[in-house]
């Protein structure tokens, strides 16, 4: 293995080509250059690469699922991207000659292109910064979000330094910040004291009161000194939650059958509520039930939340958004949609 690295070397591939010389560095700092003999499968179609790879030298075949093969080389114009721009990939990768190619972790290169897109000074980043970042970046929530969101997301959080025991939201009280743990840890209690969750770097807190614009429904509290990064409410809103709710009416929903995948109406009021008016076919898990109930969730179907619980349907939407799903809001439920 060679780590000698060069700019040079980095420029001549996407995105590299695009970065300022201060993230070029870090690049060189995590990167590595492999060489691999003849006749090497590099890695197998269908497979989850952690490794983004770029041909320096050398000539590799990839082979798709119709064994159609596309030859890369250096005079290949695809050279300049990675031999898989998708994990799982699509393709296996053969060296049909000794090969030289340059590695780069893919979580790094999407934090590093986060940090250039924020305007993020690398040199100030601390491995502190890179494990809040990278994980929320790993977030499903995230991978809904527009990359000018991204940018602008980390260059609005603001910095707060807590100490241990200290009471961050507490239950009751009216939410106006979003939270992500940079360093320590912390706790999620109900009234009785009851732990609900253990959070630690990476992890966000605080969403569902700004979702609902309602009081915070737990307490947390930290165990250890700490940093947290903080998000204002209409920051929040504008950047997180706005742009991965999606509405459908029942007509839209009517058209586009053919298109949506097999899908579920989510009812998240009360049964009590349910009793005298729902829309036909829609399932019963309220708001209070939701989270606990994520993961029994089919991850292949989508969800459409009926707007009849008013700002818990909001919410509701939110959680299952974070949670990965496919989702919707289904507009103006309490009209009669016999034909869903």
């Amino acid at each position: 293995m060679t780590n000698t690295i060069s700019h040079d070397i980095l420029r001549v591939f996407t995105p590299f080509d695009t970065l300022n010389p201060e993230y070029l560095d870090k690049v060189t700092e995590k990167a590595s250059v492999r060489e691999f003999p003849k006749g090497t499968m590099v890695f197998k179609r269908g497979k989850e690469l952690e490794e983004a790879f770029y041909l320096i030298e050398g000539h590799v075949d990839l082979i798709d699922a119709q064994f159609v093969i596309t030859s890369v080389d250096p005079r290949s114009d695809s050279r300049r991207l990675p031999l898989s721009g998708s994990s799982p990939t699509q393709v296996s990768a053969m060296t049909k000659s000794p090969v030289k190619l340059l590695c780069v972790e893919r979580d790094f290169l999407d934090l590093v292109m986060a940090w250039s897109e924020s305007g993020e000074d690398p040199s100030t980043v601390s491995e502190d910064d890179n494990d809040w970042m990278s994980y929320l970046l790993q977030a499903p929530l995230f991978a809904k979000i527009p990359p000018g969101n991204i940018r602008q997301l980390f260059s609005r959080f603001t910095e707060q330094k807590v100490t241990a025991d200290e009471v961050v939201v507490k239950e009751g009280e009216r939410g106006e910040l979003f939270y992500v743990v940079k360093t320590g840890s912390a706790t999620v209690v109900d009234a009785s004291g009851k732990i609900l969750a253990a959070l630690r770097p990476g992890d966000y807190f605080g969403e569902e009161a700004l979702v609902g614009d309602t009081t915070r429904n737990a307490t947390v509290k930290m165990l250890t000194p700490g940093k947290l990064m903080c998000l204002q409410k209409e920051d929040f809103k504008a950047l997180l939650h706005e742009p991965v709710t999606r509405f459908i009416t029942a007509e839209e929903l009517r058209e586009r059958q053919k298109d949506i995948p097999p899908y579920q109406l989510l009812d998240v009021r009360l049964a009590v509520e349910r009793r005298f008016q729902h829309v036909p076919g829609s399932r019963n898990i309220p708001l209070g039930s939701l989270r606990r109930t994520l993961a029994e969730l089919d991850s292949h179907m989508t969800y459409i939340v009926t707007d009849d619980a008013g700002r818990r349907s909001d919410v509701a939407a939110q959680l299952l958004n974070q949670a990965g799903f496919d989702t919707y809001i289904l507009k103006h439920a309490d009209q009669h949609y016999s034909g869903l």
